[in-house]
This record gives structure tokens, C-alpha cells and sequence, in this order.
């Protein structure tokens, strides 16, 4: 039988409706009666309605076995729906790679807890890729990714924090027909399979890396033993130099993955926001935790920039993929999409172009999931490409 995916897409405003037609177009693109198992993101104008969603793709897809997160917008390999009623929808048939949900509640907001019973519901399941689908705001996303790693280790994850409607509290996350927040829902693949993971940075380097001369805590004071904010400026534009304040949601740092690295590798740096400016001290105060000699790299959200990165990236995760995907996963940020290239569907064009018709599911979440260097890590600002292949 080997695998069959297919995806399915749809923007009806009836919510039954469109999960029943969502869930069908993914049978049929995948060619089989029924599903083994799925993956659902649905938008939040569909919020009251979740529960009767899956119920109806459940049925459809003809599996109770569902994981999956409520959005702020969804995509597929050909197209994406910001701030609009949609539905996602990934259906799986396969003899060879097994897909296992997993859940764990995130509400007593000490991530520990949470890794320690997801390694415990894997811990019969081969190595493979674990989908991360968590609450971030029930717990810090860096700390329940870390805390994984310990419990589970040498499994790498993919996945984003849940989204959602940003004039409305909370996530929810998906398991089976059950609709929960403050929670971590996900998915074991394992079997016969091998993955490509390709990670795309929407903020690019101004100039070259430097490293932190003077810190303490997350106030940089200098960097190559200058003040912060003097070398900062220099590497801007006279008027912008003088007016930070018109860079909001554009200027970030961007931190090495192990602070104890001697740089950053091209490509392979978490960016962190600017949180504020000290002009007495001529500082930089960031929302992380920074080191004396740690390697840093000021960033720029910058849309032509992030359209060559996606396309470099596509590139390497296609050679390393060859002619054996046989379905995807694509995790991109709330900040990408239309408000990075200002208009909508230039990430999905770009891997349109690159796969065709391959299948492909995903999200605009509020932070991304992938291993770098030996270890799961989360990214803000970028998109994660996940080939599995046979």
C-alpha cells in the first residue's frame, strides 16, 4: 500500500460544511477510502464551532486518530488564508509510517510535567519527527521545547505555538474530537521513514556579527567594546539611525543557538525582540538572556530578503529530499504572510514552484519548532519546512 496523503482546503463560512468538505478534498487528493490518521488547523472565526468540526472530520477522514490547533490563518502547498474562516485538513493512509497523537495539559503552566507525560505516550514509538502543537501562553514554548528534550531525548520536533484570533484570549489545541486550551497536542511519526527539515529566516543580518563586551541578565550594554546602542545605530541610515522608534516589529537581535558558540553560522541564529532602549546607558534591553562573549547579530524584517532566504532554503530541503516526499508540514509565523511581503500567498507560491503538488499542511503560529544543531530548538520570524519521506 505504501503511503497515500492527500490535503484538503476550505473557506466555507458554515463550519459543519466546511470540515466535511475540507476532509473529503484530503481523501481524494490522497486517493484512499479512509484515513489511518490527520492533522487539522482551523481559523478562529470557526472558534465556536471546533468541537463539531472534528467531530465531522472524524467521521469523514473515517479515524478518531486527529491532532491538530486552532490558527490565525492556514495553509496548504498551493495556498493560504489569513484572518478568514478555513480549514485544513491532512489525511494519511500508510503501511509504512505511523502516526501517533499524543496530550498532555499545560495548566498548572510548569512545562516539566507535561514533557514527562509526552515521552511516556511515545515511549513505545520509533525515533522518527514529533509534531509540537503547544499553548504559548499557558506555558513558555522555549522551556516546554527544552523541557522535551530532556524527557524524550534524541527526537527531533517540528511544529509551531498555536494562534489564534488576537482581540480574543487563548489557543486550543486538538485531540481526537476533544477541543482544549492550555494544553500541548502533537503527533509521533515513526516507521519506515526519513525527514528534510529547512528552516527560512524573515530577519537578516545589518552588517556582521559582533559579540557582547558587557551584559547583565537581558540588558546588553556593550558590544565589541562599544555601547550597544552606538553600534547599533551605526549600521542604520542616518534617519532611521535617529528614530528607532519607526523600526518597531522590524529591528531584532539574533542569538547564536548555544551561547558558547565562537559565532553564528550563516543562517542559524534565534532572533529575540528589541524590548526597549536605555539612552542613558546607551544599552539594548532584549527579551532573552544574554552572556558576556556570547556572539550576537542585529536583524532586520525585511520582505525581498526573506524571499531569497525561502527560496535558497527550498532548494537545499528539495536535493536532500529527492524524488521520496510524500507529504509536508509547514510551520510559518503570524509575522510572515501578508504582513512581511505586504499581500498574501508568497510563501505558498514559492513552495508551489518548488514541490508542486506534493502535499502539504500548515499554520501561521505564533512561534516555530525545529531541531538546529543537535537540538530542538524555537524560532520567532521564520518558516519550517518538513519533508517526510519514504
Amino acid at each position: 500500500m505504501a503511503t497515500h496523503a492527500g490535503v484538503g482546503l476550505s473557506t466555507e463560512t458554515e463550519a459543519a460544511s466546511a470540515a466535511r468538505s475540507a476532509a473529503r478534498r484530503a481523501l481524494e487528493h490522497a486517493g484512499a477510502p479512509a484515513a489511518d490518521w490527520g492533522v487539522v488547523f482551523i481559523t478562529a472565526p470557526h472558534r465556536p464551532h471546533y468541537a463539531a468540526m472534528l467531530a465531522a472530520i472524524q467521521k469523514t477522514l473515517g479515524t478518531d486518530f486527529i491532532a491538530g490547533c486552532s490558527a490565525s490563518g492556514v495553509l496548504t502547498g498551493t495556498e493560504e488564508v489569513e484572518g478568514r474562516p478555513a480549514v485544513a485538513v491532512l489525511a494519511v493512509r500508510s503501511d509504512r509510517v505511523r502516526g501517533s497523537t499524543f496530550f498532555a495539559s499545560l495548566g498548572d503552566g510548569e512545562p516539566g510535567g507535561a514533557a514527562r507525560e509526552v515521552a511516556r505516550q511515545i515511549l513505545d514509538e520509533g525515533a522518527g519527527l514529533m509534531v509540537l502543537l503547544p499553548d504559548p501562553f499557558a506555558a513558555r514554548p522555549d522551556h516546554l521545547v527544552y523541557e522535551i528534550g530532556l524527557s524524550a531525548p534524541e527526537r527531533e520536533a517540528v511544529g509551531a505555538a498555536a494562534s489564534g484570533d488576537p482581540e480574543q484570549p487563548g489557543t486550543f489545541q486538538f485531540y481526537g474530537r476533544n477541543v482544549a486550551s492550555r494544553a500541548l497536542a502533537g503527533l509521533q511519526l515513526s516507521g519506515d521513514l526519513r525527514h528534510a527539515i529547512g528552516i527560512t529566516q524573515g530577519c537578516q543580518p545589518l552588517g556582521p556579527q559582533v559579540r557582547i563586551t558587557a551584559g547583565d541578565g537581558n540588558v546588553i550594554l556593550e558590544v565589541d567594546g562599544r555601547p550597544a546602542l552606538e553600534v547599533l545605530r551605526s549600521r542604520l541610515p542616518g534617519p532611521l539611525a535617529d528614530s528607532l522608534g519607526r523600526l518597531a516589529g522590524h529591528l531584532f537581535v539574533g542569538l547564536p543557538p548555544d551561547p558558547r558558540q565562537d559565532g553564528i553560522h550563516t543562517g542559524e541564529y534565534l532572533v529575540r525582540p528589541l524590548v526597549a532602549i536605555d539612552e542613558g546607558r546607551g544599552a539594548l534591553v532584549v527579551g532573552a538572556t544574554v552572556r558576556q562573549d556570547e556572539p550576537l547579530l542585529f536583524v532586520l524584517r525585511e520582505g525581498h530578503s526573506a524571499r531569497e532566504d525561502l527560496k535558497e532554503m527550498l532548494q537545499r530541503v528539495g536535493r536532500a529530499a529527492g524524488a521520496s516526499a510524500r507529504f509536508g508540514f509547514y510551520f510559518n509565523c503570524a509575522a510572515r504572510g501578508s504582513s512581511l511581503y505586504g499581500m498574501p500567498g508568497i510563501d505558498t507560491a514559492y513552495i508551489s514552484s518548488a514541490f508542486g503538488d506534493l502535499p502539504i499542511i500548515g499554520f501561521f503560529g505564533n512561534a516555530e519548532i525545529a531541531p538546529l544543531r543537535g537540538q530542538n530548538r524555537l524560532f520567532t520570524h521564520t518558516g519550517v519546512l518538513a519533508l517526510i519521506c519514504e
